[in-house]
């Protein structure tokens, strides 16, 4: 009896010990988390090329770098055309994208202007090789525009593609049952040292609400793409034509990537690219056409999937140097050139 009365003993202390470091945690990191707002223009995909609907979003970030450098998920930025950010402490910023990888669904962006870091909390980045599944996290961000919401939860699983010493698309997620919800994006998974593990990035659920599948980019994929290779960010969202779908859009080539939106401030931009504006639906599938399609870019001739990782690799060693890219526009084929 007595061991069983000593045994809760502990498990109470335990408990009320692991409540007060996890309070603690949380007063000690969230100042490096920030709420994005962004706003984005879109067509309106009734066949008129001027008409666009303006939407705003709505995500979260952390501070990674005493200059104002923020890590958060690729699909909450990479298509905006203007960028906000903000601090626990009331601070405002404008931002910009550096970098953004949507295949790891990881962006590097960074404060324009003067970036006072006062108290502000810049966040360690954590080894995600070393997380261990069972073991315990947690989450801030601003799920449903509820700023600085804490969840808890543990490691449940990890999901890697590629091989993240030499493929220059790496792409490796840590599942969690720590609740994500839409605004919880792009903010950081904390393990229990208080260091950035993951970025919140997507859930599966058939409800659209949480049901214990949340998934985020680990930080070892963030810290390859985003830290240790060249910046690049198109600015463009993209569909990839091959096959039949090469045959209806008559490609002169085995495959394409078309273009669906075009912001104003990325690489898409400067090379004079358009976007889609007409909704259409083939074989169930909804796709805005219209727009340019790419069928060769620095001398890689986009003909397979395989083409696109070459083209990744090519991109990845491109600095200061122009580079052409071949696209069909209205039957026929034009080339651009621009400096990377």
């Amino acid at each position: 009896m007595k061991k069983i009365i000593s045994l809760a003993i502990v498990l109470f202390i335990c408990t009320i010990t692991n409540a007060q470091s996890l309070s603690e945690l949380y007063q000690t990191v969230n100042s490096s988390i920030v709420v994005i707002k962004t706003q984005n223009n879109t067509s309106a995909g009734l066949g008129d090329k001027k008409k666009v609907n303006t939407q705003e979003g709505l995500g979260s970030g952390v501070l990674i770098s005493a200059d104002g450098l923020i890590w958060t998920a690729s699909h909450v930025v990479h298509s905006t055309e203007n960028l906000a950010v903000k601090f626990t402490d009331g601070d405002i910023y404008e931002a910009e994208v550096l970098s953004s990888s949507p295949s790891a669904d990881v962006a590097l962006i960074k404060i324009i202007g003067d970036f006072q870091l006062k108290n502000k909390h810049v966040a360690s980045i954590g080894n995600s090789d070393k997380v261990t599944i069972g073991q315990e996290i947690f989450v801030i961000g601003s799920p449903l525009g509820i700023e600085q919401t804490l969840t808890r939860g543990i490691v449940s699983g990890k999901i890697t593609q590629g091989n993240l010493n030499e493929s220059f698309s790496p792409v490796e997620f840590i599942q969690t049952d720590a609740a994500i919800n839409p605004g919880n994006s792009g903010g950081p998974l904390f393990n229990m040292s208080g260091e950035v593990i993951g970025i919140a990035s997507f859930i599966m659920s058939q409800s659209g609400g949480f049901v214990g599948l949340g998934f985020g980019a680990s930080s070892n994929v963030a810290t390859k793409i985003l830290m240790n290779q060249k910046s690049i960010w198109s600015g463009m969202e993209f569909a990839f034509l091959e096959g039949e779908m090469a045959e209806i859009f008559n490609l002169p080539q085995e495959a394409g990537l078309l273009v669906l939106s075009v912001t104003s401030k990325g690489l898409g931009n400067k090379l004079g690219l358009r976007g889609g504006y007409i909704n259409v639906t083939i074989e169930g599938s909804p796709l805005l056409i219209g727009g340019d399609i790419l069928l060769e870019i620095a001398g890689v001739k986009l003909e397979n999937a395989e083409s696109l990782d070459l083209l990744k690799k090519k991109m990845i060693i491109f600095e200061n140097t122009n580079f052409e890219v071949k696209y069909l526009r209205a039957g026929k084929v034009y080339t651009s050139s621009v400096k990377k």
